[in-house]
This record gives C-alpha cells, sequence and structure tokens, in this order.
C-alpha cells in the first residue's frame, strides 16, 4: 500500500521541486552547457583580478555619490572573488521573430560563491559574504559582419532586477548606525539596476569600424503607458490583539530598472488610485510590467499581493483594460489599464497627437514625445586649477530634470559612451543643456545648449554623432553627441499569427485541430465558428471556400455524449425540507436537460508564449446562456481548469469576476499558466460557465454550459479569438 501511495504522488513531488531544476530540465528550447560552465571556472581568478580594477574605477565612485553625507568615506578594502565561480543553468538561442543582424542568447545565471569583501566606513569596518546571485541575462551579438571577426559587438544585460542577498559581518556597533545598512543595500541594487539592468547594458565592442550608436545606443521597442484604477477585496493584515484597522495599501511598479510607486490609501480594502505612469520598454519580448501591492505599516511593510503583465502581449493588443487576480496571496483583485505607445520618427505625429481621452485626464503630465541623448566622448578638457587633472563628469539637463554619466578619474580626454532619456510634453522653447563639472572641485568645465527646434529639422529628427562645442570663457572642449527625437503615437492591435476565423478554419482542422465538447450535433448555420462533427464524417464549411470538405480523424476527435447531472443536483433538493428551510428568493425552472439544449456561446482566444512559457487564455465574452432561474436571468462567471488527459487531475483553476443579472456576459478576463511546452501534449483546458445566483444554501452552483479543447490539437500552440457552441458538462 506504501509503494502505491508513492507511486501516485511521484508526479507531485516532481512538480513540487520543478523550481529547483535548472533551466534546461523545465524548458526543452533551453540547453545545457557544461563546457561553458568549465571554461568560467579556468577564467575565474581573472576575472576576480579584473572585477578589483572594475570597482575600484567605476563602482566605488558612484557608490561614494549616492551615499549619505556623514557615509562619504564608505571603501572597500578587501575585494575576494573566492575559489568557487558563478554558473551558467541554461542558454537558449532565438531563431524566429530575430532581426538578419543579431543574434539573441537568453542565459539564466546563477552565483552562490565564497567571495568576500571588508568596508570601511565612518572609522568602522565590516564584511559582506554569502553573497547569492541569479537572473536571467540576455547577451545580444550585433551587428553580424560578412568578414572577421562576423560580430560587430556583444551587449549584456539583465531584462529585470536580478536577485540578491547577501550577508554583513563583523559590523558591531556599525550596525546601530541608523539607515546605515538600509543605504547600502539601495545603494548596490541601484548599482546593478544602473550597470546592467535594461535599459543598461554593458557593450563590449569586437571589430572596427563598427558604427558605436548601434552597439550603445539602441532604440528602444516603444513606451508602455499604463494607469492603476483600483483594486478589490484585498487581504486585511492590520487585525491584532493590539488593534482592529484595515491594511493602507500601495503599489510599487516595475519596468527593468525603472521603478514607480503610487500614494498609500488609508485604511482601505478597496483602494482607488486612479494614477498613471508611463515607462520605456526596451525589449516587449521579455520584458514584463511587474506590479507588487503593499500594506503600509511603521515597521515592514507586509505584501498584499502581486501581479506580472507581459509587455509583448500588451504590444500585440494596443490597450488592455482588465481586472487581474493577485498572486502571493489568498484574495484580491486590481484593474489597471496599459496602452502601447509606438515610436515614430515623422514630425506630422509631433504637430497632431491623438490619445484616448482619458489620457488626456491623468493625474500628472502625459508626454508626446520622447528625447534619447547618447554622450559618446569630450576631448580637451580644461583644468579647474593649475597643474590639477580634472576627474570630471557630465550633465545633461531638460527643464527640471537633469541627469550625469559616471566619474572619468584623472582625465581631460573622458570616453563616457553614456545614454539618458527624457520624456517631453512640449517641445517649443525647451532647450537641452550640457555642462561639464569636474568632481574634485565642483568647478564648471565648459557648458552647452541645444535648442530642441534644431533637432524638428533634421531628417528623422536626430543628429548622428555631431560634434558640438563644450565653452568655458575663450576654451573649447569638444563633445560628441547623437541626439534623438520620437513622437509617442498609440499602438494599434496587431494582428495574430494565426489567421482570422473563416479563412483559416479548414487548415486548422486539416492539421488535427479539434475541440471536446459533449454533444456533436449543430443547430443550423455555423456563421463562421467552429463546427462539430460526427466521427468519420465531411464537413462542409462554407460555399464560398470552394467546397473543401474535410474528412476528420476518428482517433482525434472524442464525442462526449454523459449528461450533465451535477449541474441540476440542486433542483432534487429544492422539494426536500431542509431545501425549503433555506431555499432563497431565487427557485429554478422546473426542466429536463437535454444534450442539444441550445446553451449559448463564448468568445475565447490561447496563444502560448515561448519566451516566458506562459498559455495565455482570454475569456472574452457569452452570448445567449441557458438560464435555470425562473425570472429567466443569471449571473454568470467562467471558471478556468488545466486539467491532465490521463484521469482528469486539475494542475490549475481560475474563475473570472462574475457578471449580473445578464445572459450576455463581458468578462474580457486573461488568465496565465506558467506550463512547460512538452505538458501541452498531455493537457486539456476546461471552461465551465456558472451561475452564482443564490438557489439555496446547499444548492451546487448549476453550469450553463462547458467547453473542453485539447491543447495537443492547438496549430502553433494557438487558438484564433472565435465564438464557440457552449455544451452540456463532460462528467
Amino acid at each position: 500500500m506504501s509503494l502505491r501511495a508513492t507511486t501516485l504522488r511521484e508526479r507531485e513531488v516532481i512538480m513540487a521541486q520543478l523550481q529547483d531544476l535548472p533551466a534546461w530540465v523545465q524548458f526543452p528550447d533551453t540547453e545545457r552547457v557544461e563546457w561553458i560552465n568549465k571554461v568560467i571556472h579556468q577564467l575565474w581568478p581573472y576575472i576576480g583580478e579584473y572585477s578589483k580594477t572594475f570597482m575600484n574605477d567605476f563602482i566605488i565612485p558612484q557608490v561614494k555619490a549616492q551615499m549619505p553625507g556623514m557615509f562619504k568615506n564608505f571603501k572597500f578594502t578587501k575585494m575576494d572573488m573566492g575559489d568557487i565561480p558563478c554558473r551558467v543553468g541554461g542558454i537558449k538561442v532565438y531563431t524566429t521573430n530575430v532581426g538578419r543582424d543579431r543574434i539573441i542568447v537568453d542565459m539564466d545565471v546563477a552565483y552562490a560563491g565564497d567571495a568576500d569583501f571588508a568596508v570601511s566606513c565612518c572609522g568602522f569596518t565590516g564584511g559582506m559574504n554569502n553573497i547569492q546571485f541569479s537572473g536571467k541575462l540576455r547577451a545580444i551579438l550585433k551587428p553580424l559582419l560578412p568578414y572577421p571577426p562576423m560580430v560587430g559587438g556583444v551587449s549584456g544585460t539583465f531584462l529585470e532586477m536580478p536577485k540578491m542577498d547577501f550577508n554583513f559581518t563583523g559590523m558591531g556597533e556599525m550596525v546601530e548606525l541608523p539607515g546605515l545598512i538600509d543605504a547600502i543595500r539601495s545603494v548596490i541594487n541601484s548599482q546593478i539596476a544602473a550597470l546592467c539592468v535594461l535599459p543598461n547594458e554593458i557593450v563590449v565592442p569586437l571589430a572596427p569600424d563598427v558604427d558605436v550608436t548601434q552597439l550603445y545606443f539602441p532604440e528602444p521597442d516603444g513606451v508602455v503607458r499604463f494607469k492603476i484604477i483600483e483594486a478589490k477585496n484585498l487581504e486585511n493584515r492590520d487585525i491584532s490583539f493590539i488593534k482592529k484597522g484595515k491594511s493602507d495599501p500601495y503599489a510599487e511598479i516595475q519596468v527593468g530598472s525603472q521603478f514607480f510607486k503610487t500614494r498609500t490609501i488609508d485604511d482601505d480594502l478597496n483602494p482607488i488610485w486612479n494614477e498613471y505612469f508611463e515607462a520605456v520598454v526596451d525589449q516587449a519580448d521579455g520584458q514584463k510590467l511587474r506590479i507588487e501591492l503593499f500594506d503600509e505599516d511603521q515597521g515592514k511593510d507586509e505584501e498584499l499581493g502581486r501581479l506580472s503583465v507581459d509587455l509583448k502581449l500588451v504590444r500585440a493588443r494596443g490597450t488592455i483594460d482588465k481586472w487581474y487576480p493577485l498572486e502571493g496571496c489568498k484574495h484580491g483583485d486590481l484593474h489597471i489599464r496599459t496602452t502601447w505607445m509606438n515610436l515614430s520618427t515623422q514630425l506630422k505625429d509631433l504637430e497632431k497627437q491623438e490619445w484616448e481621452a482619458e489620457w488626456g485626464q491623468a493625474d500628472k503630465p502625459i508626454h508626446s514625445a520622447i528625447l534619447m541623448v547618447y554622450i559618446d566622448s569630450v576631448a580637451d578638457l580644461p583644468y579647474p586649477k593649475s597643474k590639477l587633472e580634472p576627474s570630471p563628469f557630465v550633465e545633461v539637463s531638460l527643464g527640471k530634470e537633469t541627469q550625469r554619466t559616471p566619474v572619468k578619474v584623472k582625465t581631460v580626454n573622458p570616453l563616457f559612451q553614456s545614454k539618458f532619456l527624457f520624456f517631453v510634453r512640449h517641445l517649443e522653447g525647451q532647450e537641452l543643456k550640457f555642462e561639464a563639472v569636474d568632481d574634485g572641485t565642483r568647478r564648471s568645465l565648459g557648458g552647452l545648449n541645444i535648442p530642441l527646434r534644431v533637432l524638428l529639422k533634421e531628417p528623422n529628427l536626430e543628429q548622428n554623432q555631431q560634434m558640438h562645442m563644450l565653452t568655458l570663457g575663450v576654451h573649447q572642449s569638444p563633445i560628441v553627441i547623437t541626439t534623438r527625437i520620437r513622437a509617442l503615437i498609440q499602438g494599434k492591435p496587431r494582428k495574430s499569427n494565426s489567421t482570422e476565423l473563416g479563412h483559416d478554419v479548414l487548415g486548422e482542422y486539416g492539421n488535427a485541430f479539434h475541440i471536446e465538447r459533449a454533444n456533436g450535433k449543430t443547430n443550423g448555420k455555423s456563421n463562421g465558428d467552429v463546427v462539430a462533427a460526427e466521427p468519420a464524417k465531411t464537413v462542409n464549411l462554407d460555399a464560398d471556400e470552394d467546397d473543401v470538405e474535410i474528412k476528420l480523424n476518428v482517433d482525434n476527435y472524442q464525442m462526449i455524449r454523459s449528461d450533465s447531472v451535477g449541474s441540476l443536483n440542486s433542483h432534487g433538493r429544492s422539494n426536500s425540507r431542509l431545501g425549503r428551510l433555506f431555499r432563497s428568493k431565487h427557485e429554478m425552472k422546473k426542466r429536463e436537460t437535454r444534450a442539444d439544449d441550445n446553451r449559448g456561446e463564448i468568445e475565447i482566444r490561447i496563444d502560448f508564449d515561448e519566451l516566458s512559457n506562459g498559455l495565455l487564455i482570454a475569456v472574452i465574452r457569452c452570448r445567449d446562456l441557458m438560464t435555470f432561474d425562473k425570472k429567466d436571468v443569471c449571473n454568470p462567471y467562467v471558471s478556468v481548469k488545466m486539467v491532465a488527459l490521463d484521469g482528469n487531475k486539475e494542475v490549475f483553476k481560475k474563475k473570472t469576476p462574475t457578471a449580473k443579472n445578464t445572459r450576455n456576459p463581458h468578462f474580457d478576463n486573461h488568465v496565465e499558466i506558467d506550463v512547460n511546452p512538452s505538458d501541452l501534449l498531455n493537457h486539456k483546458v476546461v471552461l465551465n460557465v456558472k451561475d452564482d445566483t443564490n438557489y439555496g444554501t446547499f444548492a451546487a452552483k448549476p453550469i450553463l454550459g462547458s467547453l473542453e479543447i485539447r491543447l495537443d490539437s492547438l496549430l502553433n500552440r494557438q487558438l484564433a479569438q472565435r465564438w464557440i457552441p457552449l455544451s452540456v458538462e463532460r462528467k
């Protein structure tokens, strides 16, 4: 008996440990590359030596610039990368939807070695060890060349903030300094984000005579404009023996290295924010909009739930306005609206801005364009004092916003290769200002103003690698910069890879596309919807399709004839004494349910995202639903389940919000299921439309209609948006 129980639980145990397995085990398109780890192991001592130079020349000056005033003497006294190298868990090379001039590689990088760092600050010494680091690194090889070395350069960046943890050692009384530990953690995270999290990247040129703007200054995919509208039914985390209150929720939003935060709503489990934000999206394929809700407390804020929105999906749809169920909590939903904005090089798009009226009523400025700036280098800077070589940086300002380059230590010919981005609302009368400053003396080394109207006269609204002069008195220093203006235009829904219904239905049937339904009969003309036929019969889908007939495979099409008993089991109880005792004002019709009843239709769409291994199910709406209430009304919602073909075991279950008093509900709800591509072959999706009407305390929710779709039958792992007839639930 013990052996049998162990066998039955084997799959559950494996699935529970799946997240701890390397990527090459979880995903078939990710390859194990142990040879790379052997190469890294041999290179590690040399990587450790270079890391010391890198920390001293680049990291430490930036850390000092961000530390509070009393901690300006912070420094590393020991930097040892240890003997245990980082590891690459798996590699995926993209072969589709990639430009011919580049190669894109994603790598799962993890480090849990024996590195040891010692720091000194305010007269105290301490250290960091037990450093753990993991994230997905994207390497882009571009441009590809027809001559050796075949690749112009390599850029590396993390798509999202990598996970990092470490311990402080030997800090003693240093820990008591107010805010020091939080300041150190904040500085480390900000340095990682500024160094190698999108849109920032590390670039290594490999060939001479390559346009540096292609390597260091790639154009983003677009801008995502989003509105955090409201949340409902959040968990209450403020209940205790001392006080009774409600959560004080706020939202934190992240897109790559860009962070945003809403205001806090006090004592409200159904907060309304109506706050607007804009974020630049460098690579929609792979980036996500991540939102976390927290309960603000005097101590540590508690998480109320989280969700992520695939930006590739937002770009494809143009606009998404929906309620999302929160993850990582018992209950709660968040209502957000996201809109994709494309970038345009046309002056006419700047002059004529057409947005939806809602964005014009935003609580903060909504911008019409973005300004991108790339500072390549400066030459022949003046000395701030006699015989004192400067450590320069450049400040770039537009209006009240100022950004700056890293500090280059002791040089009059700094190479910055830094990029900046500004959101612009009105171009008229604005100037882009540059000022070189010495970090030691804080003296100006020269300035430059460029009116934005100059860029409007340039082809494609840009100046590429243009030389200007930083002026300080009579002294002039050449500065090489690239500037671009891009108008924001609202994106339109993109056509799916699968052609629209009515033109591609035949092809899907020809590729063994099939939908499991409870009855094989049809009710007259299909109006272009999917028609289920009896096994081994031929179907004439449309006379306009050249009268092509397709023979359905008996083995692939599964007829389901069992009637649903559970959908009406409350009817039998309604006449019982206990049923009458708890019965509400709603009563069921006294009717017999037949398999050929018209139960209405449901409009759905299914996509599989290979980047995130997510099965995306869009439940759009229903129409002409069957009712069981005597008043001929219903309160429908849709239960979405993913079920194993062998044994009907549920591996995922969620439901949409309930629509009130309608037979034609509009849900527009999207469900994302994390699923291994290999599991698509042995699972199906079950959608049950249920009635949330109260028919009594012990009455089950009646099933108004059901639909089952085998995932191994989907052409290209997709189902184009369409109406499909509902049927009796399969038992």
